[in-house]
């Protein structure tokens, strides 16, 4: 298959991964401040279920990315620096939706306090990769 399929399929795919994990730490910071609130289950809901959406998502990402750069994982010049921040998201998203699945929905604070730490960092790292993936877009 040619560059254009890899290239429309990894820009089409990437935005539900980014969406998701990015919608997932807003519900679940919401559910995570708004303890004893009637809606705070409802936000926990919504963040397990986008999270683990995110990391599945984030496999098609990923596959398309790797084809579209002829299975290089590292590179020069943009496609280096997306890749320096695309992996650990990567290896955080799953890691997360990982974690997530087997507790399920019932963390302790203290265990859903440093989730919540670990998917802020996912979420800057998702942020920096998008920008040089953008800037990849802009320059050709």
């Amino acid at each position: 298959m040619n560059s254009v399929f890899w290239s429309r399929a990894h820009g089409g795919l990437t935005h539900f991964p980014i969406a998701l994990v990015l919608g997932a730490m807003l519900f679940d910071t919401l559910g995570f401040f708004l303890r004893g609130s009637s809606r705070q289950g409802e936000f926990s809901v919504i963040g397990y279920w986008l999270i683990i959406l995110g990391a599945l998502g984030s496999l098609g990402a990923v596959f398309t990315g790797l084809a579209l750069s002829k299975w290089k994982i590292g590179g020069t010049g943009l496609l280096l620096r997306h890749h320096l921040f695309v992996w650990p998201a990567f290896a955080l998203i799953i890691g997360l939706g990982t974690w997530r699945f087997l507790i399920g929905n019932r963390p302790t604070h203290h265990g859903f306090a440093i989730y919540l730490s670990v998917m802020a960092i996912a979420c800057a790292l998702i942020g920096a990769a998008g920008f040089f993936g953008g800037e990849i877009l802009l320059g050709q």
